[in-house]
């Protein structure tokens, strides 16, 4: 790989057994000096220590990403980005029945997971374009493709997101700026084990071909690959990654 002393942000990263901090932990031990963000500041310092101890270089900026005003304060604090990792994701009010959700409370969801990567691309690309060249790395989901009962809100959000990443793929070529998604299927993450439930996640673990859920590493590998000039030509694609869920034809 090649991301040596690239600075690199990766939204949603300070919490420990995250799909997030994996990213983190992958681009510091390629080289890369990365700035991780979250709204926790115990457990972004906590995400900041473990990189720093295994000889990495990382700094963690607190940012509500809900927030406009902190997304703005965000892009002029983290400075010059070769890579952003747009990551975060807010679902807790989202992934339920649609006759469930409530619109008010959804809020948060779109704030975050297209209207912040909006403005953190947007923000950073320019950049990028000026210093010539640089990568987009959204993270969706397989719920972005596959229609599931109770992910209307959160699989058009992440509709959207690749919808955004080929348009952005199309307008900043020209500028060597690469934007791509990385699509994760069921991972075992700290958190969405959590909100999901245990005996949930095996149930779904057993439709994988491989028949076991990812890890937040195998993950993270993907996307410091696509990050990398090893995939100089590749733009404006959704990569998945779900152990061969969507090969399946039910």
């Amino acid at each position: 790989m090649s991301s040596t002393k690239k600075n690199v942000l990766i939204t949603g990263a300070g919490s420990r057994g995250g799909i997030g901090s994996a990213i983190a932990h992958a681009f510091a031990r390629d080289g890369a000096v990365v700035l991780i963000t979250g709204r926790h500041r115990e457990r972004g310092d906590g995400v900041v220590a473990d990189i720093v101890a295994a000889g990495g270089e990382a700094r963690f900026i607190l940012a509500d990403l809900a927030d406009p005003a902190e997304v703005d304060r965000l892009v002029k604090e983290a400075g010059d980005v070769d890579v952003l990792v747009n990551n975060a994701a807010s679902y807790r009010e989202s992934v339920r029945p649609s006759l469930d959700q409530d619109l008010d409370a959804n809020a948060e969801s779109w704030d975050v997971n297209i209207r912040a990567a909006f403005a953190l691309t947007a923000g950073f690309a320019r950049g990028m374009a000026a210093r010539g060249g640089g990568a987009v790395i959204n993270i969706s989901s397989i719920a972005g493709a596959r229609h599931m009962p109770h992910m209307s809100t959160y699989g058009a959000q992440k509709a959207a997101i690749e919808s955004y990443t080929r348009s952005w793929a199309t307008e900043w070529g020209p500028d060597n700026v690469r934007v791509n998604s990385v699509a994760p299927g069921t991972v075992a993450s700290e958190n969405v084990t959590e909100f999901m439930g245990a005996e949930e996640f095996r149930t779904m673990a057993e439709s994988n071909p491989l028949g076991r859920l990812g890890t937040p590493e195998e993950i993270a590998e993907v996307v410091v690959f696509v990050a990398s000039d090893r995939a100089s030509f590749l733009t404006g694609q959704t990569i998945v990654v779900d152990g061969g869920r969507l090969a399946r034809a039910v």
